[in-house]
């Protein structure tokens, strides 16, 4: 007997490339789902790299200054994120005429305790960002930081829609 193999045919090695592909497909659907308690945190972080992107364009950084500025901005940033930013949406779309006092009471009494707390937290970094930013640049990242997280918010919306 010969231990010599023929060819595999076009149809065979096809049959061997679907079957590999459906594998590849189950390992990667399993990962996916596996993963999906940190989605928020990879959301999370990837909505912080895109921020920190548009920011070191806008504020024109060198790689140096930006090195320096994107552990601190980290930090500023986690700490800006506990702020919930729905309640001055909120505040702003209200129909005055059907509210109760209570509950236009506790509206401002949120969008107060937020102003405070941005207040705050941009009070606590400030000095860390001045030895990375001027004051220009700080002025900047201000606008930035709105101008972003309204289009992260108009971005969040419009997928919520779609799905």
């Amino acid at each position: 007997m010969s231990c010599h193999k023929k060819p595999l045919t076009s149809i065979e090695m096809q049959k061997i490339i679907l079957i590999l592909l459906f594998v590849l497909f189950l390992i990667v659907g399993q990962t996916a789902q596996s993963q999906q308690p940190n989605r928020k945190a990879m959301i999370r972080n990837r909505i912080e790299q895109v921020k920190l992107r548009e920011i070191k364009q806008r504020l024109q950084l060198d790689e140096a200054t930006f090195a320096q500025f994107r552990p601190i901005y980290l930090r500023y940033e986690r700490r800006i994120a506990n702020i919930d930013f729905k309640n001055q949406a909120r505040l702003m779309k209200a129909n005055t005429d059907s509210l109760s006092t209570e509950e236009a009471n506790l509206l401002i009494t949120n969008q107060l305790a937020n102003a405070k707390k941005m207040v705050f937290i941009r009070e606590r970094f400030y000095n860390e960002f001045r030895k990375v930013l001027t004051p220009q640049q700080l002025v900047k990242l201000y606008q930035s930081e709105t101008e972003i997280r309204r289009k992260v918010m108009t971005e969040i919306r419009n997928r919520r829609k779609e799905n």
